[in-house]
């Protein structure tokens, strides 16, 4: 599958949020869409699912207007888009029923998500964490050949976090995902590709690897921290650790939990995107 956006400006109501951006997609992978928050990343994935159209240019899947298309798209939205009124085995069956697959087909993503315990639980008393699993679990019943998935992260905590992207690591084996973030630590613990925008639009196109520095700063904001390390500084709320890779905060943080430490936020303090976001304000 081939993706093509060129000259591509939308909006709101005659209001442009993207303006004339531009990338080629064409190769299985996760393509992180970095931004910070009003950068477009919202608006792009509302454009590539068709829900907005163009004020200029065009969005290709294959060589055929997104409009036309017949490619079948897995969306997860920022929100969570699951019936509130409906346990776990029914939501997954009438998802499993609009996309027409078998009930072995849906067992196999209950299994896969690890929802069986869930089956009888009603959606409105599912934690934070549960109810991101059975949103994506749901988006990814049926063959689906593109991925979008909205902050599939966004208001979990880092174990959580990294179990969500863990999941999504497997199924894009073979398929493109387009993953937006504001956090550059988890573009970089996930992403094969970066898509950077800032004030609707693309300020960096690439590999992910060329983003890479022989330091890594990232603050952890938690309890017990103190306690169990002596290698960090402090900014604000943060503890800030300096470090050589995303791998090494995932060690870390990993350390820290399994010691008791109770972390809230990861961020990254440096960011190599800045500069990009500095020539473009």
């Amino acid at each position: 599958m081939k993706i093509t956006v060129n000259d591509f400006s939308t909006g709101y109501g005659g209001f442009e949020v993207l303006h004339h951006i531009g990338f080629d997609i064409d190769l299985p992978g996760i393509y992180v869409v970095l931004g910070k928050n009003g950068a477009g990343k919202t608006t792009l994935f509302r454009a590539m699912t068709g829900m907005l159209g163009p004020y200029t240019g065009s969005i290709m899947f294959d060589g055929v207007p997104q409009v036309q298309s017949t490619v079948r798209i897995a969306y997860l939205s920022h929100k969570y888009s699951i019936p509130a009124g409906m346990n776990v085995r029914a939501v997954m069956k009438f998802f499993g029923k609009v996309e027409g697959v078998s009930g072995e087909e849906v067992d196999n993503i209950i299994e896969e998500f690890n929802l069986r315990e869930l089956l009888n639980k009603n959606i409105q008393g599912l934690s934070q964490g549960q109810k991101k699993r059975v949103s994506l679990a749901k988006s990814l019943i049926g063959n689906k050949s593109l991925m979008i998935l909205d902050e599939p992260t966004a208001n979990l905590d880092p174990k959580v976090s990294g179990e969500i992207r863990e999941l999504i690591t497997r199924k894009a084996r073979d398929s493109i995902v387009m993953y937006s973030s504001h956090n550059l630590y988890e573009a970089m613990d996930i992403g094969t590709e970066v898509i950077a925008l800032n004030d609707g639009k693309v300020v960096y196109a690439g590999d992910i690897s060329s983003l890479k520095t022989d330091s890594y700063k990232i603050g952890i904001r938690g309890k017990g921290i103190e306690k169990l390390a002596d290698d960090y500084t402090i900014d604000g709320k943060y503890f800030v650790f300096n470090l050589k890779s995303p791998s090494e905060a995932a060690e870390l943080i990993s350390r820290l939990t399994s010691a008791g430490a109770m972390i809230y936020e990861v961020k990254d303090m440096s960011n190599p995107l800045e500069r990009f976001f500095d020539d473009s304000s």
